[in-house]
């Protein structure tokens, strides 16, 4: 795999390769960068393989935090809470964070931020990503992606909860 922090101004986009299997890739054009999975429908772990480094991704409570944890160990190496469906801090044990918010009412669009408000990443739906210059060397950049990409799937997941939810309630 190529690192991430090498495809700043490419295009970049989340793949589901095996419609069947809960696994995604990220890629540039044929170029694999990242892929994500879970090793069963009812997991709360979301596993994550890069060039730039391997996480799991653990689902806490209500899904308002996540754990970022070592694969090998399960040490915890960051936490994410989310802030409304719009929102989320990524806070590392050093005091570094991240901000993921939605940049548009009306479109599908999100941005990772840093502590200073300069913008890292675009992602435009759950798929199309953007890096920006400020992304160049920054050693959490594989990190912050996959958790964008979580985030985003977990807000996909209660928007169809809800749209299920409602005309039964409603009957």
């Amino acid at each position: 795999m190529k690192s991430l922090s090498e495809c700043i101004g490419q295009q970049l986009q989340w793949v589901h390769p095996h419609l069947l299997k809960s696994e995604y890739e990220l890629r540039a054009g044929d170029e694999l960068l990242a892929s994500i999975y879970s090793k069963g429908v009812f997991s709360s772990l979301v596993y994550v393989e890069t060039a730039d480094g391997n996480w799991m991704i653990e689902r806490k409570g209500l899904h308002q935090t996540m754990r970022i944890l070592h694969p090998d160990t399960g040490t915890e190496l960051a936490t994410s809470k989310r802030e409304g469906s719009d929102q989320a801090t990524l806070v590392f044990p050093d005091g570094r964070e991240y901000r993921w918010q939605r940049t548009s009412f009306w479109h599908d669009e999100w941005i990772w931020l840093n502590n200073e408000g300069i913008p890292l990443l675009h992602v435009k739906g759950w798929s199309h990503i953007q890096l920006e210059p400020a992304a160049q060397g920054l050693p959490e950049l594989a990190l912050l992606i996959a958790l964008g990409w979580f985030l985003h799937k977990q807000k996909e997941k209660e928007a169809a909860t809800i749209a299920a939810t409602v005309p039964t309630v409603m009957s």
